[in-house]
């Protein structure tokens, strides 16, 4: 296939800086300037055979398949072993000229788009999804799932990164209550030293039986407390909050201030959780909520 019959759609911007549960301009800002050092094998650092192999499985043969995220290719080969035909979606121009100038574009069987999720027309619709290792995080995880569901008639496969933050053990329970039949595996890899084996989790969701809910996403929030910080933020507010968060039993906390303060509190949050228990807690932002979390031990 032509570079010239490639499809292209527009990047859009969200609405909401932090729709994505990240601020998701920084992230696709380092994945343009990453275009630049990686080929083919942009994202090798966190794929591994056993991985692909599991994905595989997911996948039924001769399948209809969108891959979210493709960056340069990486997946998009083995996907097009299985699938009938691959849609890479990839927002990076610089990824996708990597993968337009490769010889994975010359497959027939491939579509290349520019974009994210929401960018795609309203009527297209595919049997499968994959998402390959997604800058999203938090809610945003679980927006995305959502935007799949209205577009993939079978299954929507979720390959995350297993990390202190958690985020796919949080996605796993929000779809659950959201209706969707969710299936979880950790995959490590065998191949590598015990001290620097890769892991991954992926998530399948089946979408056979899910009827859309009428709860709102915003109900897959952690199952946390609130505390409001007063504004303009008292001197070692931050400080104090982290050594009652850790003094306490919370697995998490969620931190609410006036708008005008929210980056400032959210700085000083970070630094705190640095000296104090930066391998016991993170801290995380969704748009003006503050969440505060409690890692797992070892």
């Amino acid at each position: 296939m032509t570079q010239d019959s490639k499809q292209t759609i527009a990047s859009g911007t969200a609405d909401e800086e932090y729709l994505h549960g990240v601020p998701l301009e920084s992230a696709l800002a380092r994945r343009e300037r990453l275009a630049d050092k990686y080929g083919i094998d942009y994202g090798h650092e966190k794929v591994f055979p056993e991985l692909v192999d599991v994905m595989l499985e997911e996948i039924p043969e001769g399948c209809n398949l969108l891959e979210v995220g493709a960056a340069s290719g990486l997946l998009t080969r083995p996907l097009l072993l299985r699938a009938g035909h691959v849609t890479a979606l990839e927002p990076s121009a610089g990824l996708l000229r990597r993968l337009v100038s490769s010889d994975v574009s010359e497959s027939p069987h491939l579509t290349i788009k520019q974009g994210m999720v929401e960018d795609l027309l309203h009527d297209e619709s595919y049997d499968v999804a994959v998402v390959t290792f997604t800058p999203r995080r938090g809610l945003g995880l679980m927006r995305l799932l959502l935007e799949l569901a209205t577009r993939v008639r079978e299954r929507v496969i979720m390959l995350l990164d297993d990390d202190g933050a958690m985020d796919w053990a949080y996605l796993a329970r929000g779809a659950s209550m959201q209706g969707f039949d969710i299936r979880l595996q950790m995959i490590t890899g065998h191949n590598e030293n015990p001290q620097d084996r890769k892991r991954a989790v992926v998530l399948v969701a089946d979408l056979d039986r899910w009827v859309p809910s009428i709860a709102p996403v915003e109900d897959w929030a952690l199952d946390a407390r609130e505390i409001e910080v007063p504004y303009p933020t008292p001197r070692g507010a931050a400080t104090r909050l982290i050594r009652y968060f850790l003094a306490g039993g919370d697995r998490a906390i969620r931190v609410v201030t006036d708008p005008r303060g929210v980056e400032r509190l959210y700085g000083n949050l970070r630094t705190a959780v640095h000296r104090l228990a930066r391998d016991e807690v993170t801290v995380r932002r969704d748009g003006a909520i503050i969440q505060i979390v409690r890692l797992p031990k070892g």
